[in-house]
């Protein structure tokens, strides 16, 4: 009875993880590679993105303006739009007293920023009459290492199958041995009722980890993958896979786990 809780409450987790995986989110540090030395800061609660730009007035000074940026909707793969009003601020001396009266937010414009894919975005603002639209991308500065074993489950979903293809099973549960070095990444998933290995390359992208390559499953399911939706966070490892699949246009895997190391 233990064990069955424990893999209730392990598959329950997986469930609100996985979804939480997939959706799009868009906090992180961005900036355009080919012009460092500016960038934006991103934090998204729910529906809400504050962003905090740091970039160069005319004077050539460093200055930073802000925006509570409300998301508006998402194009057809599931990217955010945010959009909201821009405001310069300006406030008390750092090395004095903290006198919040002294803090101002003035309106100058605008600020627009939609998400193109899981590591890029498109940012365009209004500050005093001048438009600027600029191309950014996560900025990566510490690579996650995900390798350990994890106690996890996965969810399966497959669509566009041959006549007669049963799926042999939707809800596994079981270990998940990861070997990752650099670019190298390795993942065993041994479940009661599967047993996979998949071997790829490994891509990060700010917050959010990728890997691409093939599969092979010991009741006979091969093809390539791509393992979408990694982000940094301690003892817990999640994401989605899309699969090929011999006897289905389209598969899809919900990962999750908890370190056991």
């Amino acid at each position: 009875m233990h064990g069955q809780l424990l893999r209730a409450a392990i598959l329950a987790a997986c469930l609100s993880w996985s979804a939480w995986s997939n959706a799009a989110n868009v906090t992180d540090h961005w900036w355009n590679p080919a012009q460092s030395g500016w960038g934006l800061s991103v934090t998204q609660q729910d529906d809400v993105a504050f962003i905090a730009m740091f970039v160069y007035g005319a004077d050539g000074k460093p200055t930073w303006f802000t925006a509570t940026a409300t998301r508006y909707g998402t194009d057809v793969a599931g990217n955010p739009g945010f959009a909201g009003p821009l405001y310069r601020t300006t406030g008390p001396y750092y090395g004095g007293a903290f006198d919040p009266a002294a803090v101002k937010a003035t309106p100058v414009g605008s600020l627009t920023f939609e998400s193109t894919g899981a590591a890029t975005a498109l940012l365009v603002y209004d500050i005093d009459g001048v438009r600027v639209t600029q191309a950014v991308a996560r900025l990566t500065f510490r690579e996650k290492n995900w390798g350990g074993v994890y106690r996890g489950v996965n969810r399966m979903s497959y669509r566009d199958c041959t006549g007669g293809f049963t799926p042999p099973y939707i809800y596994d549960d079981g270990l998940i041995d990861v070997e990752h070095d650099g670019p190298a990444f390795r993942m065993w998933f041994d479940g009661k009722k599967s047993a996979c290995m998949y071997t790829g390359t490994y891509r990060q992208a700010g917050r959010i980890g990728m890997v691409t390559g093939s599969y092979t499953c010991a009741d006979g399911p091969s093809g390539t993958f791509t393992l979408r939706g990694l982000e940094s966070h301690e003892n817990a490892f999640g994401g989605y896979l899309e699969m090929s699949h011999p006897s289905c246009g389209y598969v899809k895997q919900d990962l999750a786990g908890f370190s056991l190391d």
